[in-house]
C-alpha cells in the first residue's frame, strides 16, 4: 500500500482544460462519506477500461479559509460519471488532510473551517466537469492537492493512501521568497483595492487590524496571503482585497525575485464613513 506524500510534501501535476460552458440547470451533486448507489453499479477505472475523454474541467478554486492559516492540503475523492458523462456522485475517500504552516496561528477551529472548505472548491469545480457520454456509468479516484496559491489534481490508484497526519512546515507560498527589509525594501504598489466591509461585521460592530504576511510573485502579482493577526469577522476582506492589489516588480542584480512582505488593513467605522 503505498503512501500518497506528494499531495502534501510536493506537489500534484496540474489537469484540466479552458473553463467549462454554463452547467445546466440541475441540483449541485454534494460530497457524501459512504458508497452512492449508481457507484455500486459503476464500472471502477482499471487497465481494461479507460476514462472518457474530458471536455471541461474547471479548476477548483483556492479557499480563502485555507490562505488565511497558511496551509495546504491533499484530498481523494472517489467520482463517478453517469452515461450522460456528467459527475453524479462524489465520495469522499480520504481527507481533507492539512498541513499548517509554521509561524501561522495554530487555530483547531480555523482549520477545521478550511477543511470543509477544500471539500465545496471540489464538490463545485467537479459539478462542472463534463466527459464524452461512456457506455456506462465509470468510477474513479481522483486527488486534489492545494499548494501555495495553487490547486493541482490527478488520478490516483485507489491502493494509495494520505498519511494520518504531518508536522507543521515552511509556508509552501514563500518557498524560495526573499523578505523585505533593511537589505530589501518593499515593493512600491501600483494598485491598492480597499477591502469592502463586511456587512455581518458592521452589524456586530466588529472592528480592529489584520495584518498579513503576502507573497508578491516576479511580476508584481499577490501570490498567495495568509493571516498573522486575525479579526475573524474581517479577514476574508483583507485577504480577498490583499490579493487584487499590484506591486511594481522586484529584481536584485537585475534578476527578477519574489519577495515576502507584511501588509496591515485597518478596518474602523470611521474609516467606512470616509
Amino acid at each position: 500500500m503505498r503512501v500518497v506524500r506528494t499531495l502534501i510534501i510536493g506537489s500534484l501535476c496540474l489537469g484540466g482544460v479552458p473553463l467549462a460552458a454554463a452547467a445546466q440547470s440541475r441540483q449541485p451533486v454534494e460530497i457524501r462519506n459512504t458508497t452512492g448507489p449508481l457507484e455500486q453499479q459503476a464500472t471502477p477505472l482499471s487497465a481494461g477500461t479507460q476514462l472518457p475523454k474530458r471536455k471541461s474541467a474547471d479548476p477548483a478554486k483556492y479557499p480563502w479559509e485555507l490562505r488565511r492559516i497558511g496551509a495546504k492540503a491533499a484530498l481523494i475523492v472517489q467520482v463517478t460519471l453517469d452515461k450522460t458523462g456528467r459527475v453524479a456522485e462524489i465520495r469522499r475517500a480520504q481527507g481533507p488532510l492539512l498541513q499548517t504552516a509554521i509561524g501561522s496561528p495554530n487555530d483547531v477551529a480555523a482549520q477545521r473551517v478550511a477543511s470543509d472548505a477544500v471539500l465545496r472548491s471540489a464538490a463545485a469545480a467537479l459539478n462542472v466537469w463534463r466527459f464524452e457520454e461512456p457506455t456506462a456509468p465509470v468510477t474513479f479516484s481522483l486527488s486534489f492537492g492545494f499548494v501555495g496559491g495553487q490547486v493541482s489534481y490527478s488520478l490516483t490508484d485507489p491502493s494509495e493512501v494520505l498519511p494520518p497526519q504531518v508536522a507543521a512546515a515552511p509556508w509552501a507560498a514563500a518557498s524560495g521568497a526573499m523578505p523585505t527589509g533593511p537589505a530589501l525594501q518593499t515593493p512600491k504598489k501600483t494598485k491598492y483595492v480597499k477591502p469592502v466591509y463586511p456587512k455581518a461585521a458592521l452589524d456586530a460592530r466588529v472592528q480592529g487590524e489584520v495584518v498579513l504576511e503576502v507573497v508578491i510573485g516576479m511580476d508584481g502579482r499577490v501570490v498567495d496571503a495568509r493571516v498573522l493577526r486575525s479579526v475573524p469577522l474581517l479577514d476574508q476582506a483583507a485577504i480577498e482585497a490583499t490579493l487584487q492589489a499590484r506591486y511594481e516588480p522586484v529584481a536584485v542584480n537585475g534578476i527578477p525575485v519574489t519577495v515576502i512582505s507584511v501588509v496591515t488593513h485597518n478596518f474602523s467605522f470611521k474609516t467606512k464613513a470616509e
